[in-house]
Formats: structure tokens, C-alpha cells, sequence
């Protein structure tokens, strides 16, 4: 008998991201606020709440939902890295 296990690789957060969940609460979940998030898709805060509510069209932009679901799967050390770089580039 082997046993598999389950547990996630030291450093990574285990997220369970569910498909009907807001996209809203989905990146917050993840750590990601708005400030962060537009820093990452490179447009104001107020463009990603406005595209998070769906705003500029039926529902969130792909290239929106596609970055929350990346940072979902970066480890948490990753993520920090990711998100100083973004930030670097506003300046």
C-alpha cells in the first residue's frame, strides 16, 4: 500500500479558489488589495475596482481574473517579490 500525501510544499499557501466566488473577495482572499493589484495589471486603483465590479463591460476583464488566479498559485515569498517589482515600476 503506499499512501500519498496531501499536504502542501513548505512555503506555499494552499488556496481553494472557488469558480463562483467574486473576483472581489477572490484577490482579496489571495492578499492581493487594489492598490496591489493595479500596480501588477499596471492601471489606477480606481480602474481595478471599477473592473472588478464589472464596470466596462458584462463581467471582469480576462487579463484581470488571469493575474488573481497566477498570484493564487505563487508561493508566498514569490508573491512578496512579484508585488516589490510591480510597485518599483511605479515610481
Amino acid at each position: 500500500m503506499t499512501l500519498i500525501s496531501c499536504a502542501p510544499e513548505p512555503g506555499r499557501i494552499l488556496l481553494v479558489a472557488m469558480d463562483d466566488e467574486p473576483w472581489q473577495q477572490r484577490a482579496k482572499r489571495a492578499g492581493l488589495t487594489q492598490k496591489r493589484l493595479a500596480a501588477l495589471l499596471g492601471v489606477a486603483p480606481n480602474t481595478v475596482s471599477r473592473q472588478l465590479r464589472g464596470q466596462f463591460g458584462s463581467e471582469v476583464p480576462r487579463y484581470v481574473k488571469t493575474v488573481i488566479r497566477a498570484y493564487e498559485m505563487l508561493p508566498q515569498r514569490e508573491r512578496e517579490e512579484l508585488s516589490r517589482l510591480a510597485e518599483s515600476d511605479e515610481e
